[in-house]
């Protein structure tokens, strides 16, 4: 199988678990303290990792006592991590993320060194980029840098996979040459205009946001699954019955997984079976990096049913 390369950012996550989000002007004392590891690239590349493909994680890392101890943990978990920058002008990505009791969360990131991968960088990896089976890009690096990745990856006839999130404002040019898109009801509503609710205003999102360019469009909607749209197949994913404890990484955690069992050659309803499987056990954990479950987890999962 050729290498899943993972471009996008790396974080540190400082994590406040609490009974409630706070309103605005209040304080919320009694809380969990935590700090792990996250970012949607990396996120994505551990998950990829620990679902069995074998990946590569393209990334800048900051002049912090972190960056050390992040790389530390992708070389564990088994990343190729020999084409990560690091800057000695900037920290490491941070994020804030408070959680509450159900799982549901307010996150704010800082980009730090994630601002400072640029297109330069991805040049000089471009028998990285041309030699993958599958890319996958996220939009918390800078959107010049994915557009490069992308001229090179068309170039060369490797596909190439996008998790529009955060939703920013990008060139439509960066829709137009991916094989697939990936987003969650908020970023359909921002590129297409129509926020999923159920099933029938879902696959509507779906095919505006096939008009865009796109070959194949994946939108995942939390509890009640996913919708995925390919060509003339259009079909429903029911997700995975769990209790949540922390959504954090959900979405990275079905990405992940996902890339691998599109690369293994599962058809797109099985491997979208697979990340619905990942991303279930990942809501049932605290953190990020932390919460993404192993192959054989994954597994005995899918077995398991709904």
């Amino acid at each position: 199988m050729k290498p899943f390369l993972i471009i996008g950012s790396a974080n540190v996550d400082f994590i406040m678990r609490v009974g409630h989000l706070p309103g605005r002007g209040e304080t919320v004392t009694a809380s969990e303290f935590a700090q792990t590891f996250g970012g949607k690239g990396a996120n994505q590349a551990v998950a990829a990792a620990r679902a069995g493909g074998r990946t590569q994680f393209i990334a800048c890392l900051g002049n912090d006592p972190y960056a050390p101890l992040m790389l530390e943990n992708f070389r564990r978990d088994g990343l190729d991590v020999s084409s990560i920058l690091h800057s000695s002008e900037h920290p490491s990505g941070s994020a804030l993320i408070m959680i509450e009791e159900g799982g549901m969360n307010y996150l704010t990131v800082s980009a730090g060194s994630n601002g400072a991968l640029t297109p330069e960088h991805i040049r000089e990896c471009r028998p990285l980029i041309t030699s993958a089976g599958l890319i996958l890009l996220q939009m918390e690096i800078p959107v010049e840098t994915n557009m490069e990745v992308l001229a090179i990856a068309h170039e060369a006839g490797v596909p190439v996979m996008l998790n529009y999130a955060p939703a920013r404002l990008i060139e439509p040019a960066l829709l137009t040459q991916l094989d697939t898109l990936i987003v969650n009801e908020t970023e359909a509503r921002e590129l297409a205009g129509i926020l999923p609710r159920d099933l029938d205003t879902a696959q509507k999102a779906a095919e505006a946001l096939s008009v865009l360019g796109p070959k194949r469009v994946i939108l995942t909607m939390g509890e009640a699954g996913a919708w995925c749209q390919d060509g003339s197949d259009r079909f429903h994913s029911p997700a995975f019955a769990v209790k949540p404890v922390d959504s954090t990484a959900a979405g990275d955690t079905f990405c992940g997984a996902l890339g691998v069992a599109m690369l293994e050659g599962l058809s797109l309803r099985e491997a979208v079976r697979f990340a619905s499987a990942a991303a279930a056990l990942s809501v049932t954990r605290l953190g990020a990096q932390p919460s993404i479950p192993s192959r054989s987890e994954i597994e005995k999962m899918i077995q398991r049913g709904n």
